[in-house]
């Protein structure tokens, strides 16, 4: 379990990056509601994080894969494999990802 300060946390609509013990982690602000996912695609591991955020899919930057960052899920390819998530929970020292 890691804690982030509040000052990680994206605004609706929105997503950023948090570093995770060397692992870099996407997060996506949906209807309220804040999402944890690996940052790197599964096709050629660019960015999701600088791809477009619309509703709860991330469309990566690179080949238009599209992903939904409440389960990993792939929507639409080229990527075959899922993306791993974290669970989000907020507690009294900010926001704690757990696998």
């Amino acid at each position: 379990m890691t804690a982030l300060s509040d000052a990680s946390q994206p605004g609706e609509g929105s997503m950023t990056t948090v570093d995770l013990n060397g692992t870099t982690v996407a997060l996506a602000r949906v209807d309220g509601a804040l999402y944890a996912f690996q940052d790197t695609c599964t096709h050629l591991a660019c960015s999701l994080a600088s791809g477009e955020l619309e509703g709860k899919h991330v469309i990566c930057p690179c080949h238009m894969g599209t992903f939904d960052v409440t389960t990993g899920a792939v929507i639409s390819g080229p990527p075959k494999q899922a993306l791993r998530t974290w669970k989000v929970t907020d507690s009294a020292e900010g926001i704690e990802l757990t696998p």
